[in-house]
Order: structure tokens, then C-alpha cells, then sequence
């Protein structure tokens, strides 16, 4: 078997393992050569027995001072414990950036409900307006359709149509107007809801502006109508002077009359009638022939019977008139009432 041996350092004699077992690392332990030479052994176990029994023969080590020996705590001082890295600008920032969250959870619910309350006040406000004018609508379709109403009666319509026209126009406005969005974390519900009521805004909307358009072109017909062969006192005799001045007159109503001709629609409720104005004014050119002929002969029986020829037909005209007057007032008329309806249920189901 081979010796091994380790090389040993200068000084190094394991004084750390004695001071650590308690004994004098200032005196050298006893090596194996020197226990051998003093004993008659030659066993290894016995001479380190031997050897082990001086070690324990040195002198104990003297135990350290320990550093902390009647040390006691004391109360940390206030200048030390102030010193401790605090970052307010972090700290400040973290409580506004809280507040400002709360406030926000805080506000808009609130926010969005006002919202949903003022879109719901605008259709509501509109409706009722609209359910208000439906009354002078009404009265403007019965001064229109009255076969007795002349022609100031007929021009104060427009005014009793002014309001539906607006009201109307304004709820169509918010059926074509998008609802206001919820504001984040808050309920879509109302505005959803709100979504949906305003399309049904729209044909009401609608029906309003055609009983309005319906009113309004009656009364227009009737005012064109009124023009149509709307002639000034006609003499049954008359001088050159009178005769020239007759025929400048019955030719300005001429181009009156069709002038009012044109401005009446063929389509519609007085189509048939506008058939029968036409006949008429087409006719009136050569009536107003015979009339002048039948004054410059002084023939007064020929004139007075071409003025009551003429008189019984603009008559004629407006008693034609009568019967689709009566149709169109039913129709408006139950028009008029059913959108009420209709217009009352809308004002019930807003939010």
C-alpha cells in the first residue's frame, strides 16, 4: 500500500479545531513521532489514543469577551425612525388616483341616467306638442273642406297648420337622431330601450306631415280656384272706350285663370274637378268673343244671358266641388283621430 501524504502549509496546525474544542491553540498538540518515542507501543490505535489523551492535557483556551454582554434594547430615537425612504409623490398620487375612481363610480350612473332622462324628456315634450296640434289641424281641415269658406277663411289655414308642421318636423328629428351612449360601467338598458321607442317615433312622424299636406293642398286648390274666372261687374251696355277697356280686363282674367289652372295638381282628391276647370276656362275665350260682340251691338238681352251663362258655371264649379270636400274631410278627419290615438300611446310608454 502507498504512503499518502498531504502537504502541510506553514503554520497551519488545525488551531481552528482547537479553539474550537476549548484548548489552547498557542501551544503545539503532541505529534504521533514524539508519543512513539515516548512509549514502548508500536500499534497506531494505541499511540493515537496516547496522543489524543496529551492533547487533553493542554491548557484550556480563554473564552472570548462576548461583544454583546450587558447589552440591552433601548427605544429606537425619533431622528432615526423619520429617515425611513417614503415616496409621497407615489403615496399622493395613489390617493387621488383612488378619489378620482370613486367619484367616477360615483357619477356616472348618475351621468347616464340623466342622459336617458333628457333624450326621454325630448321625445316625450314632442309628442305631447304633437298631440296638442293635432286639435288646429283639425280645425284647419274643417274650414277647408267647408264649401262656404272664402277666401280670407281659407288664408288663415296656413297658421292653424304651423304648429303640426313643427311638431312633427321635430319629432321626426329625434327618430332619425341617434339615442345619447351609456357611460362605461353603468346600465345599457334604458338606452337600449330608448333605441328601439324612437323608430317608432318615425310613421308618426310621417302621418302627421301628410294630414298636414293634405289640409294644406285643399286649401290651395280652393285658393287656386277662386281665381279661376274671378270677373270684376260686367256691364250690359257700354261705349268704345268701355268696350276697350272690358276687353283688357277679360283678357288679364283669362291668363289668371290659367295661371291658377296650372297650379293645380292633376293627381289626387280633385283630379275629376280640375277636368271640369279646365272645360271651363278653355271655354271662356270665346265667351269672352260673344260678350264683347254683344256690346259693341248693344244687344243687351245676348249680354246679360252670356253673364248669367258664366256666373251659373263658375257655380257650377264650386257646387262640383261639394261631394270630394266631404270624402276628403271623412278621410282626414279619421285620419286625424287615429293618429291621436296612436300619439297617446307613444306619450304612455316613455321611459
Amino acid at each position: 500500500m502507498t504512503d499518502q501524504s498531504t502537504d502541510r502549509q506553514p503554520g497551519d496546525r488545525g488551531r481552528w479545531y482547537l479553539e474550537m474544542l476549548g484548548i489552547d491553540s498557542t501551544e503545539d498538540p503532541p505529534t504521533l513521532q514524539q508519543v512513539a518515542q515516548s512509549t514502548d507501543t508500536t500499534r497506531t490505535a494505541e499511540l493515537v489514543t496516547e496522543m489524543w489523551d496529551k492533547t487533553a492535557e493542554l491548557p484550556a483556551a480563554k473564552t472570548p469577551e462576548d461583544p454583546l454582554t450587558g447589552w440591552s434594547p433601548t427605544e429606537l430615537s425619533a431622528t432615526a425612525s423619520s429617515r425611513r425612504n417614503v415616496r409621497w409623490p407615489i403615496v399622493i398620487g395613489a390617493i387621488l388616483l383612488g378619489t378620482a375612481a370613486a367619484l367616477a363610480l360615483w357619477w356616472m350612473p348618475q351621468e347616464s341616467e340623466r342622459r336617458a332622462a333628457n333624450h326621454a324628456g325630448l321625445i316625450g315634450a314632442a309628442l305631447t306638442s304633437l298631440y296638442s296640434d293635432l286639435g288646429d289641424a283639425q280645425t284647419a281641415l274643417a274650414t277647408a273642406t267647408e264649401p262656404a269658406s272664402t277666401a280670407p277663411d281659407l288664408s288663415s289655414v296656413a297658421v292653424n297648420l304651423a304648429g303640426i308642421a313643427d311638431s312633427a318636423a321635430q319629432l321626426l328629428d329625434l327618430a332619425n337622431q341617434p339615442v345619447p351612449s351609456n357611460l362605461p360601467l353603468t346600465a345599457r338598458e334604458p338606452f337600449d330601450y330608448l333605441d328601439s321607442f324612437r323608430r317608432s317615433l318615425e310613421p308618426l312622424a310621417a302621418e302627421a306631415t301628410a294630414i298636414r299636406g293634405e289640409v294644406a293642398d285643399t286649401t290651395d286648390y280652393r285658393l287656386a280656384l277662386a281665381r279661376v274666372l274671378d270677373l270684376p261687374e260686367l256691364p250690359l251696355a257700354a261705349d268704345s272706350a268701355t268696350i276697350t277697356e272690358q276687353s283688357a280686363a277679360l283678357a288679364r282674367v283669362l291668363a289668371t285663370s290659367v295661371a291658377a289652372l296650372t297650379e293645380m295638381p292633376v293627381a289626387g282628391p280633385f283630379a275629376e274637378h280640375r277636368t271640369l276647370v279646365d272645360g271651363e276656362v278653355a271655354a271662356f275665350a270665346q265667351w269672352q268673343d260673344d260678350y264683347l260682340a254683344a256690346l259693341r251691338e248693344n244687344d243687351e238681352p245676348e249680354t246679360q244671358r252670356l253673364i248669367d251663362e258664366l256666373t251659373a258655371a263658375r257655380q257650377q264649379l264650386q257646387n262640383d266641388l261639394v261631394g270630394p270636400l266631404a270624402a276628403l274631410r271623412t278621410e282626414v278627419d279619421g285620419r286625424i283621430l287615429e293618429l291621436a290615438s296612436g300619439v297617446s300611446r307613444a306619450i304612455a310608454q316613455v321611459p
